[in-house]
Formats: structure tokens, C-alpha cells, sequence
């Protein structure tokens, strides 16, 4: 019984795999048709970041704010699948593209986030990280440019045929802990999210439990393990779900909904003031009724291609 269970569940999950799949082959030039109609936009991005749901408005900081304000163009692309249609539709790349601004150098900033699946099962995204140039204030107070600091040390260690461990020993290794422990959860800034890492799993790890089979892929659930000490942006895999999920296929929504509320909230000011001038002698004339706001529907909703985290 319990095989037949975790039987269809896998062959739910290869479904919903192919249906991704065949929805962005089918929908990506209409996104980037997207693109090329808000450019003349100036305040789009802002405003959408400005309306974005919790999953993302809570990591951003105010020091971020002035920076976001600067964004010209968010893009997702699921960068593994194939032209043919097959690859694996849950590895996205993230572009954030700037105006010339005071805060950072780089016009375009790109984060790459892996799906990957490690030996005892568990399946999610994974990363590494990327450098920003900053013109003056780091605002992740120096968080990233040690994440990468480390990252590079492991790099030249592992070229070296040393053991994963000998890392710990690092002064690099050192800093960013106790940088890490010195700095408030929720104080980090949403930049640095380009130092998310995630579980540290290889390519080739990746492809030896996927073709050795895991729990996970038999269809069991499988726990989170603790992330790696050394992770500066915790939130990492859930804020890149919801920026390819809902803030970047649903961005004209919250983009029209931000600018209804804010055009019913100038109709009632104006009346306000309507009212006020049209006081007479202690009598008030009547007024018009007030405008009813014309709410754009809900875009439909469906199941993410993460509900089902089989590899």
C-alpha cells in the first residue's frame, strides 16, 4: 500500500515537473514582451517591490530602500531547461538591473540558484555567492564580501586535494562566524541574498543521489538539515521562490493595485476637501457619491512546482 502511495506520488510530481516546464517554454517571450512595455515605466520595479509579500517585504531593510527604488528590471529565467524541454525547470537564475544610482556600481546584478539533491534525500536550492560593488555604504555591513572570501578559500582548497573540514581552521572561517553572530537576524539586508549558499552540494553529488535514488525521490518527506554555520542569508531559498513564484509573474497586478489604491485614496482627499469648501452658513450642499474603486481581478492561482520537492 505504501508503495503504491509513493509510487503515484512520484508520478504527480514528474507531471507537475513536465507541466513546468511546458508553461515557461510557452510564457517566457511573453514575459520578456513584458519587459520591453514597462521600460517607459520608471517607477514599476519600485513600486512592485514596495507591494511585495511578505516572504520578501520583511527581509528588506530601510537602508535597502533607496537602492530598490533605483531597480529598472527583475527577470527569472529557469535557466537548466533545455530547448527540447527537458532539464530541471526548478533551477532559476535572478536579474536585478539599476539605474545610475549612488549606491552601487553594478548596473545588473545576476544570482544563480541550483535544485539540488544531497545523499540522505533532501532536495531545494542552492547557490554561491556573488560579489556587489558597492559605491559607498556595504549595506550588508560586510557580510558578503566575507561569505566570498570564504568561498574562495574552499575553492582553493578543495583544487588543493585538502580535506572539507580543514576550512574551520581558516581566519577566514573565523571572521564570518563571528560576524555572523554579532549581527541581528533582522537586521540583515536583503542584498545579502547574494551571498546565500544553502547546503553545500555539488553537481556531481547531486546527479550520484538522483541516479543512486533517494528517500525524497521514493516520495517520503524529508527534514531540512541545519544549515551550515557559515550561511549568511538563512531566507535564501524561500525569498528566490517568492521573487520566481509571485512578486515576478504577478507583478503587473501589484503594480495596477498599488496605483488603484493610490488613485482611490487621492479621490477621497479631493472630496475631503470638497466637503470642507462647500460649508455654508453652517449647511453643507449636498455632494456627489463617492467614486467606487475598479479592483482588477486576482490573477489565478496554481499549485508551485515546489509543492512537490521530488527529485
Amino acid at each position: 500500500m505504501y508503495d503504491t502511495l509513493a509510487r503515484i506520488e512520484k508520478q504527480l510530481a514528474a507531471i507537475e515537473l513536465g507541466y513546468l516546464r511546458k508553461t515557461y517554454i510557452a510564457t517566457r517571450p511573453k514575459f520578456l514582451e513584458r519587459a520591453t512595455a514597462i521600460d517607459s515605466i520608471s517607477d514599476f520595479w519600485s513600486t512592485v517591490i514596495d507591494e511585495a509579500p511578505a516572504e520578501i517585504d520583511q527581509r528588506i531593510q530601510p537602508r535597502d530602500v533607496p537602492a530598490l527604488n533605483c531597480l529598472t528590471g527583475i527577470d527569472v529565467e529557469r535557466f537548466e531547461i533545455l530547448d527540447a524541454g527537458r532539464g530541471e525547470p526548478r533551477s532559476i537564475k535572478l536579474t536585478l538591473t539599476f539605474r545610475s544610482n549612488e549606491w552601487l556600481f553594478d548596473e545588473k546584478l545576476e544570482k544563480k540558484f541550483y535544485w539540488r539533491t544531497s545523499e540522505n534525500g533532501w532536495s531545494g536550492l542552492v547557490s554561491e555567492p556573488v560579489k556587489v560593488h558597492w559605491k559607498n555604504r556595504d549595506l550588508t555591513d560586510g557580510l558578503l564580501d566575507l561569505t566570498i572570501n570564504l568561498w574562495k578559500k574552499e575553492l582553493y582548497f578543495r583544487s588543493g586535494g585538502q580535506k572539507e573540514n580543514a576550512i574551520n581552521a581558516t581566519q577566514e572561517y573565523a571572521t564570518l562566524v563571528e560576524k555572523i553572530r554579532r549581527t541581528p537576524q533582522d537586521a540583515i539586508s536583503f542584498f545579502a541574498l547574494f551571498g546565500f549558499r544553502g547546503h553545500h552540494i555539488s553537481a556531481e553529488e547531486s546527479e550520484k543521489s538522483i541516479m543512486n535514488g533517494s528517500r525524497r525521490s521514493e516520495g517520503l518527506n524529508v527534514e531540512s538539515p541545519p544549515l551550515p554555520n557559515t550561511e549568511i542569508y538563512p531566507y535564501g531559498e524561500e525569498v528566490a521562490v517568492a521573487l520566481s513564484e509571485d512578486l515576478y509573474p504577478g507583478a503587473t497586478h501589484y503594480f495596477t493595485t498599488a496605483k488603484e489604491r493610490d488613485a482611490k485614496v487621492f479621490d477621497e482627499e479631493l472630496l475631503s476637501d470638497s466637503e470642507e469648501d462647500n460649508v455654508v452658513d453652517g449647511g453643507r450642499h449636498e455632494q456627489p457619491p463617492k467614486k467606487k474603486l475598479k479592483i482588477s481581478p486576482e490573477p489565478s492561482t496554481s499549485t508551485g512546482p515546489f509543492s512537490h520537492a521530488v527529485a
